[in-house]
């Protein structure tokens, strides 16, 4: 990242203009940036995050081995570069910065990375993202309770030397280490247990941020530069304040009025600003992110396939974005989203091999609706439909139920909105009909959106469970084919998990932010939300 010029080219610059230039540059730094945030932050554990809106939070102030620059390009961060493993793909060995420490002060050290992934797999965590951590060598069995956890392929070779070592060769897994893998201060965070990352008080931070102001249940909070950060010289905003905003009309009138800077905006007020002023301040991303429904297996009438392709077939998802998002959202053709991955040979994008393996047709509705009747001897259904309670994912339950209703005669649907960390627990727990959600991936191969239909996925708390599937994800994982035979085998998992609706997706999302023409540095990506590290103002 460039660093901001504030003295002329000239090459006499009046000393006058040259203190105005460092006083402007000091009161930038001073002014706090209002940003809003669609959820409220769940936990700042990163050992347990499963939410993207935590996982978007604990970005801000927690840094990794590696991250991600402006463009999303992996880049160094802990570690002094990017390193290429050795030992077929299986081995990372790196030298960290020794000039890296905590918002309390102390180093951190390889011991911390060690640390934090052991926590990460130990059974006793109950980590729902064991999955970011599950190609490192004997993480899988530890979770299971198999092996010990000493036993983990992470290794402390020194005070600033780590080794990692993977169970098979991850083409992706630079990204894991920039985006999901973080380290943790042992001390502090036993100090706390289970209540660690429950509240700011009880979080610590090694990144650009420290986070303040959060009790664990609140709506707003704050990111105060982190006066221990290594390069603190490039973060040009001091202060950030966050606050929860769930409705879209409070979000642009919020803006309007200059009381935040940034802020996103869905359905008509997208259309409403791509035609009006505030056209200019407006960036519409695609994501690497993608909604779907969840069945749970337990419930008996939701293990019936037949009903699952009834309903997939009973949503129109091009008059869903069309009409309903209006915010540049992408009906979903497959279980991975458009962009992710092509083809190897071709060059197509992955979607265009599969085709439309989630069409829209009230014929098929009906006579998977009538086959269902007729195996689970019932002509009438009541189901809940669970799902978080922003205006989004409100409005597209609502969409939902009333296609439900339209086209499977004889199905009532409820809908049951809840707070994001309350929907979660009830997930969690197994206490849900079929639900919604939606999974971001910091990288882009097909697995990780295919795998969360796969029973060894923390996130399928459906528990769908097929062995043909299983045995696909099992050998797209083991990275052991040549590229074009794993692209094709992830082809065919597409293509199952439609047949068999084992999850069901709806579309991919886009967001579309607005964007403050005083404010700069602010780039949200395909896979990442913005980082405020290189924000600043104009």
């Amino acid at each position: 990242m460039k660093k901001r010029i504030w003295i002329s080219s000239i090459a006499i610059v009046a000393l006058g203009l040259v203190l105005t230039g460092c006083g402007s540059q000091q009161s930038s730094q001073q002014k706090t940036l209002n940003v809003t945030a669609t959820q409220s932050i769940a936990t700042a554990d990163p050992n347990k995050a499963d939410d993207i809106a935590s996982q978007a939070a604990i970005a801000q102030f927690m840094e990794g081995l590696y991250t991600t620059n402006q463009k999303g390009k992996v880049v160094p961060a802990i570690a002094k570069k990017v390193v290429k493993p050795t030992n077929n793909g299986k081995t990372y060995t790196f030298n960290l910065r020794h000039n890296a420490k905590w918002s309390n002060g102390k180093k951190v050290t390889a011991a911390d990375f060690v640390y934090s992934v052991q926590r990460q797999v130990d059974p006793n965590t109950k980590s729902q993202e064991v999955g970011h951590v599950a190609e490192i060598k004997n993480a899988t069995a530890i979770t299971a309770g198999k092996k010990a956890v000493k036993t983990l392929g992470v290794k402390a070779l020194g005070k600033y030397k780590l080794q990692i070592t993977l169970q098979q060769r991850v083409p992706y897994f630079n990204y894991r280490l920039a985006t999901e893998i973080y380290p943790l201060n042992k001390q502090f965070t036993e100090k706390y247990g289970n209540k660690y990352g429950t509240s700011a008080q009880r979080t610590l931070s090694n990144g650009p941020y420290v986070l303040k102001s959060w009790n664990g249940t609140n709506d707003t909070w704050k990111y105060v530069k982190n006066p221990y950060y290594y390069d603190r010289k490039q973060v040009r905003i001091k202060n950030i304040k966050v606050q929860t905003v769930k409705n879209n009309s409070t979000a642009e009138n919020l803006f309007q009025s200059n009381e935040v800077q940034v802020t996103q905006i869905t359905g008509t007020q997208v259309s409403a600003a791509e035609q009006g002023s505030l056209k200019s301040q407006m960036k519409v991303t695609k994501l690497n992110q993608l909604y779907f429904m969840l069945w749970n297996q337990k419930r008996s009438a939701l293990q019936n396939t037949d009903l699952r392709r009834a309903v997939s077939y009973a949503l129109n998802r091009q008059s869903l974005v069309k009409n309903v998002l209006k915010d540049g959202s992408v009906a979903a053709t497959s279980l991975v989203p458009a962009g992710n991955t092509k083809n190897p040979t071709t060059g197509k994008d992955f979607n265009t091999d599969t085709g439309n393996l989630y069409p829209y047709s009230p014929a098929k509705a009906k006579q998977y609706w009538q086959k269902a009747q007729a195996s689970l001897g019932k002509q009438k259904l009541t189901l809940q439909l669970l799902t978080n309670d922003n205006d989004i994912n409100k409005s597209v339950a609502e969409y939902i139920q009333a296609a439900i209703e339209k086209n499977l005669s004889g199905v009532t649907v409820n809908v049951k909105s809840v707070p994001l960390t309350n929907e979660i627990s009830t997930l969690s727990k197994g206490d849900f009909d079929f639900a919604t959600l939606s999974w971001s991936s910091d990288f882009q191969d097909p697995v990780d959106f295919l795998n969360k239909a796969s029973i060894t996925n923390s996130v399928n708390f459906g528990k769908f469970n097929n062995a043909k599937y299983e045995q696909l994800i099992s050998t797209i994982t083991a990275d052991k084919q040549s590229t074009k035979a794993r692209y094709q085998t992830m082809q065919q998992a597409a293509k199952l998990v439609a047949q068999q609706q084992g999850v069901t997706p709806i579309y991919q999302t886009a967001a579309a932010h607005l964007i403050s023409n005083k404010v700069g540095g602010v780039h949200f990506t395909l896979l990442r939300d913005a980082l405020y590290r290189y924000a600043y103002w104009k």
